[in-house]
């Protein structure tokens, strides 16, 4: 029982465990609790392999990015509405959440758990008998799962613990964390992804695993994103165009990007499979047994120009004014992959950055890209205002449609200083409330003002 207590205090802690958690159950039963993982996990490469595979078990699970992580921020935008019975969702549409909403604390404590299975990896396979580079590939993608998670937990809340240890019994008063700057945490994202690319080979053996697991053009593209989060318009305009130019990526038919998983598009993709459900589509659907907790608003629908394909790949109209997600449409097997990074997200970022550093005809050129695959038109020509904020204006619409479903939109507005006034939501709403039960337990988690 004192086992079981520990591991639950440092899972409020932190939003970690003990042990590195694998896709495979039996590594977690190879000691007790109150030992290091490494000396039952990190001990040759296939340990460390099986603890690579359930850092990213963790990334795609429902409270991460598998779900959650995404849809918290989609159901507060203007995007996705709440059709079901939980109360949890429902605030989260009103906008009127608080610290002890469980959604909000399970992605909390999901990334914290997922930055701990980083940090062990990190800790521990410098130790390990095994080839140098192997050693580099899963210290780089554990960098980068680690920065992503770290990224995605400053979007939603701000100011956060800067956690870069992992969890080891027993638990003293260091593990009682307190909330790092927002600056601080994100230079320590930009350092992880940086040193990441170092380390990262360009593309795996299996096309798949190009796809699904991290590499270096995915460290540099989740760079771009924090270069454009952060203002640094220059650099993020360079690391984009750097991924455009790589070839191991191109554009394909939007229909095609969503119905197939691991094309050419996808940077990072999470995969799943019969065996390993992708949960947003229960959620979502309605047919099939799914649950349909979410529709779709008619504004987004409205969003769309006759003749965006965009549309019809990303939403279908069941009934009149009944609107539901397509875009993951696999409700029975539930095998549909989500895009965590794809290729037009570089187009935009680099459009946007371009806006921001005066090259206005730079940025329609990239606009012009993704309009011309959004319907099918190669004789599309876009051209933008010389006017900052009424080409952003643009451009976040262009976002909008893009990446519908895809966890942007919220942020967008959010970063942009527009979700003030597009949500008439008091300021300190654009930021979520630190949850209840973590800083029960740490004394040192202070909240975000107004909650």
């Amino acid at each position: 029982m004192k086992n079981i207590i520990k591991n639950k205090m440092v899972g409020v802690l932190l939003g970690a465990t003990i042990i590195v958690s694998s896709c495979s159950e039996d590594l977690l039963d190879l000691e007790p609790v109150d030992s290091l993982s490494s000396n039952s996990v990190f001990v040759n490469q296939q340990g460390a392999n099986a603890a690579v595979l359930g850092m990213y078990s963790g990334l795609a699970g429902g409270n991460n990015l598998g779900f959650r992580m995404n849809v918290v921020g989609d159901i507060a935008s203007n995007d996705v509405s709440h059709t079901g019975s939980f109360n949890t969702w429902r605030d989260l549409d009103l906008k009127n959440w608080d610290a002890v909403n469980g959604e909000i604390g399970s992605i909390w404590a999901s990334a914290y758990n997922n930055i701990n299975r980083a940090n062990n990896i990190i800790q521990n396979v410098d130790g390990i008998d095994m080839a140098q580079a192997l050693k580099d590939q899963y210290k780089g993608e554990a960098l980068f799962v680690r920065a992503l998670n770290h990224f995605n937990l400053t979007n939603y809340f701000g100011d956060v613990p800067l956690v870069l240890r992992a969890t080891a019994a027993p638990i003293d008063e260091s593990y009682f964390v307190s909330r790092d700057p927002k600056s601080t945490v994100l230079q320590r994202v930009q350092q992880d992804l940086t040193e990441a690319i170092s380390l990262l080979p360009a593309s795996y053996s299996s096309n798949n695993n190009t796809r699904h697991r991290a590499t270096r053009g995915a460290a540099q593209a989740l760079l771009a994103r924090l270069y454009l989060y952060t203002g640094n318009y220059a650099e993020a305009a360079a690391a984009a165009s750097s991924v455009i130019s790589n070839t191991t990526y191109s554009l394909v038919s939007f229909e095609n990007m969503v119905a197939s998983k691991g094309t050419q598009e996808a940077i990072f993709e999470l995969f799943f499979d019969a065996n390993n459900q992708n949960p947003v589509t229960f959620w979502y659907g309605r047919d099939n047994g799914g649950r349909y907790e979410f529709g779709v608003t008619p504004s987004l629908w409205n969003a769309y120009q006759p003749g965006d394909l965009r549309r019809a790949s990303s939403i279908r109209e069941e009934a009149p004014g009944v609107f539901v997600n397509f875009k993951y449409r696999d409700n029975t097997t539930g095998t549909d992959g989500v895009h965590v990074i794809r290729l037009a997200e570089m187009y935009l970022i680099r459009a946007e950055a371009r806006v921001r550093t005066g090259d206005f005809a730079g940025a329609a050129a990239d606009l012009q890209v993704i309009r011309r695959r959004a319907f099918n038109d190669q004789t599309i020509v876009v051209t933008l205002p010389n006017d900052v904020e009424q080409a952003i204006d643009i451009i976040l619409a262009e976002r909008r449609l893009e990446f519908a479903f895809e966890g942007h939109r919220w942020h967008d507005l959010v970063r942009t200083g527009r979700a003030v006034t597009e949500f008439e939501l008091p300021a300190f709403r654009t930021l979520l409330p630190i949850p209840l039960n973590a800083r029960d337990v740490n004394p040192n988690l202070t909240q975000n003002p107004g909650y």
